[in-house]
C-alpha cells in the first residue's frame, strides 16, 4: 500500500483543462527517499462513494497520512461543507489530514490535522520522516487553533532548484497531446503593491532551475508520453535575459519543437525588445500578462510604471511574431490607486478596440487581513499608504458580503469600496464575453482536449464563445470515467 495518498484537481471550467503540478512534484520528491505515494486527480468530478473507494483501495496502517492539494479545489464546496463526511473517514481510518496547494488556509476545516502553505515538496518531507519515525525532530511547524501549520517558504525555503523535476507516470494518464505543467523558477524579483504571492522581491537569478535538469525533464516527457505542449510555471518567465537566453539554449537543443503558455511581465518586454523573438523562437503559444490598468497614475502608484503606450506597441510587436499564433490575455485590477470606476471603464474600452489582445479578465482588488496566514502584499501590510482603510476583520459579519472569504478585509478609498469593486469586476466579466478570443491558459487547454486552436481561428475568428464547449465537455468526462474506472473502482 501507500506510505501517502494525495487527492489533486484539474480545473475545470467549461472553457479550461489545466493540470496540477503540487501533488506530483510531492509524490517525485517522497519518492525519491524511498516513500509510495499517489496521486488521485479529477477530485471535483468524485462522489462521496468514490472518496470511500480510494480509501479502502489505497489506504491502510501503513499510510502515514492523506493530503489535499486545493490549488484547483473549490475548498468551500468540496471540502468544508463535507466536513461531516471526511471527519467520519478520519476517525475509520486513523489516518492524519494534510491540507496544501495555493488554498491550504481559505477555510479552517476542522477534520485536518496540518496545514501546509507555499512550495511544500521540502516541508512535506520533514512531515512525512517525522511520521514514519524517520526523523526524532519535530517539523518547524507552529500550532493554530490545535491545528499545526507549516510555513514552507520561510521554514524550508529551497533555493537550489537543480533537481525539482516532475517524474509523471503511466497511472496519470497521459497522452501525447495534453499539456503539461512545468516549473522553470520559483517566486518574482519584483513587489508589486498588489501582489501577495509568495517568494516576491527575491533576488535575481535565485530560484531558477538548472538547465540539464529541465532538459532532461522535456526527454523523458516525449520519450515516455510524445508531450511538446506546456505551461511554464513561472510567476514572471521573463524577469531576465539571461533566464530566456538559458531557456533558448534548452528548448533549441531539443531534438522536437515545443509550445508553452506562460506568465510574462509585459513591462520587460518594452524594457529588452529582444526578449520577444526569444519568446517567439521557443514556442511561446499563450501569453498571460498583468497588465492590470491602463491609468498611468494608478500605474505608477502599484509599481508597474506610467509607459502605458510603450507595453501597447510592445505587445502588438509580440502579435506580430509567428504569423498572429501567439495569443495574448490580460489580467485587469479593479480598485487600485487613484483609479474611479469611470477610469476603469475607460481602459475596458481601450481593450475593446484593441485587436492585439485576444482576452482580457476582471478581478477586485483584494486586501489581505492582517490574520492572514499567509503572505501579504505591500498594499496588506501598509493599506493607508496607498490611500486605503481598511475594517477590523474581528468584528464584521460577512454572510451578506459578495466575498465570503474571512482572510479578506472590507476596504475603502477615495473611489470605491470593496463591495463596489467585486460587483463591477463581475459585470465587466460578464459583459465582455461576447469580445473574447481564445487565449493564454486556453491554448493548452485546447490542445490537451485534442483541438487545434489555429484551426479554429480560422474558422470562428477564435471566439471564446464559438469554442466547441460541448466536444470538450464530452472529451472531458471520457477521460474523466476512464481514469475513475482504472485508478479508483
Amino acid at each position: 500500500m501507500y506510505h501517502a495518498v494525495i487527492f489533486t484537481g484539474l480545473d475545470y471550467g467549461n472553457r479550461s483543462f489545466y493540470r496540477p503540478i503540487g501533488a506530483y512534484r510531492i509524490r517525485t520528491e517522497l519518492e525519491s527517499q524511498g516513500y509510495s505515494v499517489k496521486v488521485i486527480d479529477h477530485f471535483h468530478n468524485l462522489t462521496t462513494e468514490h472518496i470511500e473507494q480510494v480509501f479502502k483501495k489505497y489506504v491502510d496502517s501503513n499510510t502515514l497520512w492523506v493530503g489535499f492539494s486545493t490549488t484547483f479545489i473549490n475548498t468551500s464546496i468540496l471540502l468544508a461543507e463535507r466536513s461531516k463526511f471526511f471527519q467520519d473517514l478520519k476517525k475509520q481510518y486513523n489516518v492524519p489530514i494534510v491540507v496544501g496547494g495555493a488554498k491550504a488556509m481559505v477555510e479552517f476545516l476542522p477534520w485536518a490535522d496540518i496545514f501546509v502553505t507555499g512550495y511544500a515538496d521540502s516541508a512535506t518531507l520533514a512531515i512525512t520522516d517525522y511520521l514514519a519515525g524517520r526523523s526524532v525532530s519535530e517539523p518547524l511547524w507552529k500550532d493554530y487553533k490545535g491545528k499545526k501549520i507549516v510555513d514552507s517558504n520561510h521554514q524550508y525555503d529551497r533555493k537550489d532548484l537543480s533537481n525539482i523535476g516532475v517524474t509523471w507516470k503511466p497511472e496519470d494518464h497521459i497522452t501525447s497531446n495534453q499539456a503539461l505543467p512545468m516549473e522553470i523558477a520559483r517566486g518574482c524579483i519584483f513587489n508589486c503593491a498588489f501582489c501577495n504571492f509568495p517568494l516576491n522581491n527575491k533576488s535575481k537569478f535565485d530560484y531558477v532551475r538548472v538547465k540539464e535538469d529541465m532538459y532532461n525533464e522535456f526527454m523523458r516527457n516525449y520519450e515516455q508520453f510524445g508531450t511538446t505542449y506546456y505551461w511554464f510555471m513561472d510567476d514572471t518567465y521573463n524577469d531576465s535575459m539571461k533566464k530566456l537566453e538559458l531557456m533558448h539554449d534548452v528548448i533549441t537543443s531539443l531534438p522536437f519543437k515545443i509550445k508553452f503558455d506562460t506568465y510574462i511581465k509585459p513591462e520587460l518586454l518594452v524594457r529588452w525588445p529582444d526578449q520577444i523573438d526569444l519568446l517567439a523562437e521557443t514556442g511561446l503559444i499563450g501569453a498571460s500578462l498583468g497588465l492590470e490598468t491602463l491609468n498611468k497614475d494608478a500605474r505608477q502608484a502599484v509599481q508597474k510604471g506610467s509607459n502605458v503606450q510603450g507595453v501597447l506597441d510592445a505587445l502588438s510587436l509580440m502579435k506580430s511574431k509567428n504569423d498572429g499564433q501567439i495569443k495574448i490575455q490580460c489580467n485587469m485590477i479593479v480598485g487600485l490607486p487613484h483609479e474611479s470606476a469611470q477610469s476603469v471603464k475607460k481602459s475596458r474600452d481601450a481593450l475593446i478596440k484593441n485587436t492585439d489582445i485576444d482576452w482580457w479578465n476582471w478581478y477586485a482588488l483584494q486586501i489581505h487581513s492582517k490574520e492572514h496566514h499567509e503572505y501579504h502584499s505591500p498594499i496588506d501590510r501598509d493599506p493607508g499608504k496607498y490611500g486605503y482603510e481598511v475594517a477590523d476583520t474581528s468584528k464584521m459579519i460577512r454572510k451578506n458580503m459578495v466575498n465570503d472569504n474571512i482572510w479578506i478585509t472590507d476596504w475603502k478609498n477615495e473611489h470605491m469600496n470593496s463591495k463596489m469593486a467585486q460587483l463591477l469586476a463581475a459585470k465587466l466579466r460578464h459583459l465582455d464575453q461576447p469580445y473574447l478570443k481564445i487565449a493564454g491558459w486556453n491554448c493548452g487547454s485546447f490542445a490537451s482536449l485534442g483541438l487545434d486552436v489555429e484551426d479554429h481561428y480560422n474558422k470562428h475568428n477564435g471566439l471564446l464563445q464559438s469554442m466547441p464547449v460541448e466536444i470538450m465537455e464530452q472529451r472531458k468526462n471520457e477521460l474523466v470515467n476512464n481514469y475513475i474506472q482504472t485508478e479508483i473502482m
